[in-house]
């Protein structure tokens, strides 16, 4: 008896990288920070830089993180609103967070943060 393996079928990449988008404005003294997309773990250190980079030199008074896009949130979503949260308001600043979008706010009710952030 012989046994004949078949070679490897060459399939296309099927699998894409996450999509974050980030863009920062101006909104009288605050600077929004819109975020779309998901945050976990391969996003999360883009939100972050951000925000050091927004932060460094002279920060805005008050940053606001604008969630409603924002279509999967996890641990590391949750890991990098505390990182920001702790970055803006060393600076003397004021973190709001806009509009959380469902999922957010379900994994934040879920870990018992919910009311940890300001929102607006």
């Amino acid at each position: 008896m012989s046994v004949h393996q078949a070679p490897p079928v060459a399939t296309p990449e099927t699998t894409c990288p996450p999509i974050l988008s980030l863009a920062v404005a101006r909104d009288g003294p605050a600077t929004v920070v819109v975020v779309r997309g998901p945050l976990d773990m391969d996003t999360v250190d883009s939100l972050v830089d951000l925000v050091d980079t927004v932060m460094s030199g002279r920060p805005p008074p008050v940053l606001v993180l604008d969630l409603s896009g924002v279509d999967f949130f996890c641990a590391a979503g949750v890991t990098a609103l505390l990182t920001v949260r702790r970055r803006v308001t060393s600076d003397g600043s004021a973190l709001v967070v806009r509009e959380p979008s469902r999922i957010t706010v379900a994994v934040l009710d879920m870990v018992g943060l919910r009311h940890e952030f300001t929102t607006d």
